[in-house]
């Protein structure tokens, strides 16, 4: 028995359903009654609960796409921000996907301070060290684009139930877009006012990834500055 519609926010201690249901994240199960854990939006499909968290830092898990800063650098690698309490160490081998030779090669042709860079968490162990790679094709040092930062917890949000929120932002934005899911987006637009655009969808996203009928929005908000002069 649910006692809850899906989507809707909930708050923790409140009970979300009692019954046979498959608890994920985000709720706890006492006997039969299941009870949300983080304020979020109850997530219920079939037999299965979640709550989706809207607030909280970004945790890297193995297999994660991110954007990273790079911060600093030593003798093999550099450190990145991942806008997170931990950050990520960049091997560059992990990077070229090939043997260096650390005498002969000066790595600081690579990367630089500050760089913004796409790529993967390869693992993570159990004190949270964080090795990154980004040696696949998308991967590694971005060029231009704009840099926009949210929470990760609405991350989710920004890339919509089957895509349909990224579709509609690229699409009709007529931009490429890169998610990380650490809470980093990146933008690349040919036209600044259509960009400009997109960074303030992804904003209000963010503002209102708790309410329904999101996607129609941003939408319509979209071809209406299109309308007005964005092409």
């Amino acid at each position: 028995m649910l006692h809850v519609q899906n989507r809707e926010l909930v708050v923790p201690g409140q009970l979300i359903a009692e019954g046979d249901y498959r608890v994920y994240e985000g709720a706890f199960r006492e006997d039969k009654q299941i009870y949300a854990s983080v304020v979020g939006l109850a997530d219920v499909r079939g037999q299965n609960i979640r709550i989706i968290p809207l607030q909280g830092g970004y945790i890297p898990k193995q297999g994660d796409v991110v954007i990273g800063v790079v911060v600093d650098s030593h003798y093999s690698g550099w450190i990145l921000d991942i806008n997170s309490p931990y950050t990520g160490n960049l091997f560059v081998s992990d990077l070229l996907r090939r043997k260096v030779d650390l005498v002969r090669e000066d790595i600081s042709q690579y990367l630089s301070m500050r760089d913004v860079v796409i790529a993967g968490v390869k693992d993570v162990n159990e004190r949270m060290r964080v090795q990154l790679e980004a040696g696949e094709p998308g991967m590694g040092r971005v060029e231009g684009g704009k840099l926009v930062e949210i929470s990760p917890m609405k991350i989710p949000r920004v890339i919509g139930r089957k895509g349909s929120m990224l579709k509609t932002l690229q699409n009709v934005g007529q931009c490429r877009i890169e998610v990380g899911q650490n809470g980093r987006i990146m933008i690349w637009g040919k036209n600044p006012r259509m960009t400009n655009a997109i960074i303030e969808a992804v904003l209000m996203i963010e503002r209102e990834a708790h309410t329904s009928g999101l996607t129609d929005r941003v939408h319509l908000m979209l071809e209406k500055i299109k309308s007005e002069g964005g092409e």
